[in-house]
């Protein structure tokens, strides 16, 4: 039986969309959705942005460009970022520029594993990690995120073996906003010790609320081979450009570029010209930060009056974490997909059912809607009973 054979696609759907489908069908004339669902912010492109891709879209020369590791003038933009936000150096030719990060994940797991390898994820993880891990037929092994977000080292280095080949860290983290530390960079890169690759997916990396990420490539003298994933879809607002970019060891820099002119062949140049005019504007990136810090702290505020649920205070990311346990054991909602689908029925708020993350019991909300403080109420308001 091959792969494809093995896996339980209707356990393995995106309950996340099939809470948007069931919103679409309710939402009508009148009756309008609170959708605290998908990581995709409610704020338009910036003007310069758009003129940009305009301009591009209009000429030629430019919007018909094909160059399948990605626009140089991109991935030297980029490399400029770097050097001046981190003062890193990262070579042009070290970055290959994918539509999204996703593609990226696909592809690096097919390459890096093979049938009798391991690979570790974070529990709880973002689904593409999973599901991209269970195309590969390789084991699949969890590290645990501590109740303060720090992460399980006893659990990481208990699952991690000689035939683990690939680890994923994630920070900040999708779905519960955790940040690795330094120190603990530090102690994951002592326990791969070079005998794994290790994927940092740094997506969320200019979103953070209380401490300052840190990028794996901010660590000295690292003793492992690493790739970095990040995208320009959260800090700016570029989700449906769909450009994303890896940082590639060396070694890899000629297998991944093979991979991307057999698959994806071209990225749109034109929103890789967008994302050229993004890097110009920091100051989108720290507008939308500062505007989720502040929905981050009305929802703590907000959920510290109930005692059915607890919050968990997101350090960063698009998202907040609710652990439902208490209340789906004290009452008849069975699961976190039949409490979201109820949420939606009785509030027309829509949440992420946590078992999208391996968190059953829990519900992943969104903060990128304009209207994040009336969906908060009301979901205070439901947990209350006073829907």
């Amino acid at each position: 039986m091959n792969t494809i054979n093995k896996i339980d696609f209707h356990k393995n759907r995106f309950l996340m969309f099939e809470i948007d489908e069931l919103a679409n069908q309710k939402e009508k004339p009148g009756i309008e959705i609170i959708r605290m669902t998908l990581g995709k912010t409610e704020l338009p492109l910036h003007k310069d942005i758009l003129d940009v891709m305009k301009n591009a879209i209009d000429t030629m020369r430019l919007n018909n460009v094909v160059i399948p590791a990605g626009l140089p003038d991109l991935k030297q933009k980029i490399s400029d970022y770097y050097k001046n936000k981190m003062s890193i150096n990262v070579c042009s030719s070290n970055i290959l520029i994918g539509s999204g990060t996703s593609f990226f994940f696909r592809n690096l797991l097919s390459l890096l594993l093979s049938r009798d390898d391991e690979i570790l994820l974070p529990k709880p993880y973002y689904s593409l990690y999973h599901f991209c891990s269970l195309l590969t037929e390789a084991s699949i092994k969890f590290y645990d995120i501590n109740d303060d977000l720090s992460i399980n080292m006893n659990s990481f280095e208990s699952n991690f073996n000689l035939k683990t080949k690939v680890v994923i860290i994630n920070s900040p983290g999708n779905p519960l906003g955790n940040i690795i530390s330094y120190s603990e960079l530090n102690r994951i890169d002592e326990i791969v010790n070079g005998n794994a690759y290790i994927i940092s997916d740094e997506i969320y990396n200019d979103i953070y609320f209380d401490e300052k990420p840190i990028s794996f490539l901010e660590l000295q003298n690292p003793k492992s081979t690493f790739f970095i994933t990040n995208g320009f879809s959260k800090g700016y607002r570029m989700y449906t450009k769909r450009i994303g970019y890896c940082i590639v060891p060396d070694e890899f820099i000629e297998k991944l570029s093979v991979i991307l002119q057999h698959t994806m062949l071209t990225v749109d140049p034109v929103n890789q010209f967008g994302a050229m005019q993004a890097l110009n504007l920091p100051e989108e990136v720290e507008s939308i930060r500062k505007l989720y810090l502040s929905r981050r702290n009305y929802a703590v505020i907000a959920f510290q009056k109930l005692e059915n649920v607890l919050m968990i205070k997101s350090k960063g990311s698009f998202y907040i974490t609710l652990n439902c346990s208490n209340y789906i054991n004290n009452n008849p909602i069975k699961n976190c997909l039949e409490l979201a689908k109820d949420i939606l029925n009785k509030t027309n708020v829509a949440v992420v059912p946590g078992v999208d993350f391996g968190m059953p019991n829990t519900l992943r909300l969104s903060f990128t809607t304009s209207k994040f403080e009336e969906g908060i109420n009301k979901l205070v308001n439901y947990f209350r009973g006073e829907n």
